[in-house]
């Protein structure tokens, strides 16, 4: 097993930012779609664009309520945003209603802009339309979670939470709205070719990246072992932006890592809940008890969170019974997840870490610790990623990720857009020190600090013995 040094502290993010169930529509799910788009008089060019629509509007389950003409709007926006034209007075606004019921009014709209697109020559293919507009209508959600994937795109996501996949190794965030590597898998490809924490990628095979989702950007730079990717990089301090051509590899995650801290406490990193996570935890745990430490730090600073399945089997590792978490449908049902029986970790002394980059999986399962009593948590307040996405199959082979639940703790705290408080805040520290001529940055984990001190304290006042 990997030791802890040789993986970094991750932030968001590497491939996801969501608690994932896989779902497929049925195909009467997809024949009651065509026949709705056939009643409602839908564009066949546009029926993909109906199908997210319908989907939208019977599943989703954000926080945020739905807003038809909003929707309507960001349509609209997107295919005039994929036509690049600044001059759009041929669209008058009496030429179509954003009112109108079941996107009439982008229906309208989209007549006019392809008939112009035919009439002008534009070098834009129906297709690209089509995704704009459905682009365009899911950022009307104003919700973060909720992205569409085209075909290509769809398979690719399919490994994402797999434990390994094919890629370039390097974790990414939006921050100030562009794609920026905030951490590199060591030994892998971005690693390899010189790029540096830092660095923000503008754009992948000459494709701009600005104005993706982060996970449409990370699908724009993953593909296939073995295949080039040309990244155009602007690094900080420097004039001019930098080329790169990483030849895509195997990349192996190791999302659960584990060194021993003192004589009878370790540490152990969960940096994301791939299919593999739960069974390397339960290993790691096993290792730890077999060495003989009685306290545990679990570190979820930075964990993005990942398969809710292997969510609720680590935390099962930890608690004996009730329930790990339940969430609430757009339908209003509800659906327990509880404890599986057989922890391995029952009875180790605990203390969980925690950052404003804990998110999503990692907030169930330190929710579910808390509300349990079982662990002390120490550090900053957590994300606040609270909902179940689903990553649906589309009819023409895309995809759509659906906000499709909200997740509620054991006591029934609803996480999303709040996240959890520790129980001890602790903030660490940034010192500067001089390293071969050079002033840097150094980060002094005051939070590890404090968990190892708690941790210190409660095995010590376990061995005195007990009063005469």
């Amino acid at each position: 097993m990997p030791t802890l040094h040789s993986v970094q502290q991750r932030l968001p993010w590497l491939l996801t930012f969501f608690l994932i169930v896989s779902f497929a529509p049925s195909c009467a799910v997809v024949d009651r779609v065509q026949e709705l788009r056939q009643e409602r008089q839908v564009p066949k060019e546009m029926v993909t664009l109906w199908e997210v629509y319908q989907t939208v509007r019977a599943d989703y389950a954000g926080k945020e309520p739905l807003d038809q003409r909003r929707m309507a709007e960001g349509a609209v926006q997107g295919m005039l945003k994929t036509l690049g034209e600044e001059d759009t007075s041929y669209l008058t606004d009496g030429a179509y209603d954003l009112n109108a019921p079941d996107l009439g009014g982008v229906w309208q709209a989209w007549r006019i802009i392809a008939a112009h697109a035919r009439e002008t020559g534009a070098k834009v293919t129906q297709e690209e339309l089509r995704e704009g507009a459905i682009r365009g209508m899911l950022m009307g959600l104003g919700n973060p979670y909720t992205a569409y994937l085209n075909a290509g795109r769809y398979t690719l996501e399919e490994q994402n939470l797999h434990s390994n996949f094919e890629g370039i190794g390097a974790w990414v965030d939006l921050k100030e709205g562009q794609l920026t590597i905030v951490g590199l898998i060591p030994n892998t490809p971005a690693e390899g070719v010189g790029m540096q924490e830092g660095d923000v990628v503008l754009e992948s095979d000459g494709t701009p990246l600005t104005g993706l989702t982060v996970t449409e950007a990370v699908l724009m730079i993953r593909g296939p072992r073995g295949t080039p990717v040309t990244l155009l990089v602007q690094r900080p301090g420097e004039p001019e932006p930098r080329t790169f051509t990483v030849v895509r590899d195997t990349v192996e995650q190791p999302s659960a890592v584990w060194e021993g801290l003192t004589q009878e406490i370790a540490i152990l990193q969960i940096t994301e809940f791939l299919d593999q996570t739960d069974e390397r935890v339960t290993e790691a745990l096993e290792e730890i008890r077999a060495k003989g430490y009685k306290g545990l730090v679990l570190d979820l600073r930075n964990n993005p969170g990942g398969l809710l399945t292997s969510t609720v089997n680590v935390a099962s590792q930890f608690l004996k019974d009730g329930l790990v978490l339940y969430h609430v449908d757009a339908r209003g049902k509800r659906k327990d997840f509880p404890v599986q029986s057989g922890g391995v970790a029952l009875d180790m002394s605990l203390v969980v870490l925690t950052n404003g980059a804990s998110a999503s999986g990692s907030e169930v399962l330190v929710g579910a610790l808390q509300d349990h009593d079982r662990a002390t948590i120490v550090g900053t307040r957590t994300f606040g990623k609270g909902s179940v996405n689903e990553l649906r199959k589309l009819a023409d082979g895309s995809g759509l990720y659906i906000t499709a639940a909200l997740w509620h703790t054991p006591k029934g705290r609803l996480i999303e857009g709040e996240g959890l408080g520790p129980d001890v805040e602790v903030l660490n520290e940034r010192a500067i020190v001089q390293s071969r001529g050079e002033l840097l940055v150094q980060i002094i984990d005051r939070q590890l600090e404090t968990a190892v001190s708690m941790l210190e304290a409660e095995l010590a006042s376990r061995a005195l013995p007990a009063a005469g």
